[in-house]
């Protein structure tokens, strides 16, 4: 497969950026890493006019820790961010979510605001042209069905990120810049939850993702991240999981827990009803169990891609017993 035709920009400020986004707009698409991008431009689920390169704009590239913060630029690649002293120390969830992406080739090109803003993914969308040609257009390639539910104009794409399970359960916040203007958000406001339309930058508006930021966890905090996957490497998660959880030292209950996941949706989805099982309580295998069957409640997968939304459930149940009987210390 070969790239269509297109203009290739590579301004030097994220200013620029901007105005052109803004000269060009709906035309363009941003090129970070491009392990992402150009996968999908061969397939041509993506045909910009203009790709603007963030290469040369070297304050979009820098990691560090200021005022109780981690601060990380969305250029920075995630080799990088696996390999962040500051990041290994005091976010080790996040470096661990890094290093589970793709393969060591693909992280020394891939970066951590590209992967953020991965597309969302299904069995039908992420094909080749010729492919998807066999059949009517699905809702997410410009057509009116969905062909995973059969039901119209509605699309169930599923997000299938491993940084933003990790970065969302430490509380991360996103710079966006546009137009003269910038913002600050909760990196979960970031997603839409539509499939069509994942997330705020794939809505058009001429906005570049500028900044990351992470406050330092508590002390005592401690968190991990699985990865659910038929190749032990390359592969998208079928499930992930972001797990926190912070006891108090002296008498054991659980002041702060937090689960995330990836895969289960089409945007990352935070189980708040099965975190409730577990704060204020001193965990045991039966509240982790209660626990992990709440959280396999809290998801809806659908049949994006090769396992059934039961089979799921199952993952999640699983991944959320193994992950707290960990972090809790819980002898089974």
């Amino acid at each position: 497969m070969h790239l269509p035709k297109f203009e290739y920009l590579e301004p030097g400020e994220t200013s620029e950026v901007v105005s052109i986004l803004g000269k060009y707009r709906g035309q363009c698409s941003i090129i970070a890493g491009g392990t992402d991008l150009l996968v999908a431009m061969k397939q041509r689920r993506q045909t910009p006019k203009y790709v603007i390169s963030l290469a040369k704009v070297s304050e979009l590239k820098q990691i560090r820790e200021e005022a109780g913060m981690i601060s990380i630029g969305p250029l920075a690649t995630l080799e990088e961010v696996v390999a962040s002293g500051p990041i290994q120390k005091k976010l080790p969830v996040l470096a661990q979510a890094a290093w589970e992406v793709g393969s060591p080739l693909l992280r020394t090109v891939a970066t951590i605001g590209g992967n953020l803003c991965l597309d969302t993914r299904c069995r039908f969308y992420n094909q080749s042209e010729f492919w998807r040609g066999a059949r009517p257009d699905c809702f997410k390639a410009g057509g009116v069905i969905c062909h995973v539910t059969n039901k119209e104009n509605t699309c169930y794409s599923t997000f299938s990120g491993d940084i933003a399970p990790a970065l969302i359960a430490l509380n991360a916040q996103i710079q966006l810049i546009g137009d003269g203007d910038e913002r600050w958000l909760p990196l979960a406001r970031f997603y839409t939850g539509v499939g069509r339309i994942p997330n705020l930058l794939a809505a058009g508006d001429n906005e570049v993702l500028t900044e990351i930021k992470v406050p330092l966890p508590a002390d005592g905090t401690k968190g991990l991240y699985r990865k659910y996957r038929f190749r032990e490497s390359i592969d998208f998660p079928l499930v992930g999981l972001a797990a926190i959880l912070r006891v108090d030292p002296d008498d054991g209950i659980c002041q702060e827990a937090c689960l995330v996941f990836s895969g289960v949706g089409s945007r990352p989805v935070q189980a708040a009803e099965a975190e409730n099982k577990l704060i204020g309580k001193r965990l045991n295998e039966d509240i982790i169990a209660a626990a992990a069957e709440t959280a396999a409640g809290e998801v809806h997968p659908v049949k994006t891609d090769r396992v059934n939304p039961q089979f799921k459930k199952k993952i999640v149940k699983a991944m959320v017993r193994e992950a707290f009987t960990e972090l809790g210390g819980v002898k089974s």
